[in-house]
């Protein structure tokens, strides 16, 4: 992946969001040997793996009993809000295709290339809401 995850993982950016709180699509690539922190996401996660083989895990926040989900190429999986997770591989690699229904950035009305980048007089069109058009 492009960017860093965590545990030694990445992730690129497949379909960035059109305007901040959107949709985004991920790769994730999991070395091998990872054993990633158990973690929660605060919106629900529908994932594919299209290479290699891993483990989801899985933590029951009632009665900390452990679920150990093995993930193979062509498998998909949905993992929901907050709930606690983790994934592990062994020997092999894997990827996986996931999908997040919002995201926390993104250009907004006000904040995008286009007019960050459109200078008047020196000065970022962003900084000048009399020229900005308004939506209705």
């Amino acid at each position: 992946g492009t960017l860093p995850y965590i545990d030694g993982c990445s992730d690129t950016v497949l379909i960035h969001p059109q305007i901040k709180g959107e949709p985004v699509l991920n790769h994730l690539h999991f070395p091998p040997n990872i054993k990633q922190t158990q973690h929660t996401h605060p919106s629900g996660r529908a994932g594919m793996v299209i290479q290699g083989e891993g483990h989801c895990v899985v933590v029951n926040p009632v009665t900390k009993a452990v679920t150990k989900t093995p993930l193979r190429a062509g498998m998909v999986f949905v993992i929901p809000k907050d709930s606690p997770h983790a994934f592990e591989t062994t020997t092999k690699t894997m990827d996986v295709i996931a999908a997040h229904p919002d995201s926390d950035y993104g250009p907004t009305n006000t904040d995008h290339p286009m007019v960050n980048r459109t200078i008047v007089n020196g000065i970022s069109a962003s900084l000048i809401p009399s020229i900005q058009t308004k939506l209705v």
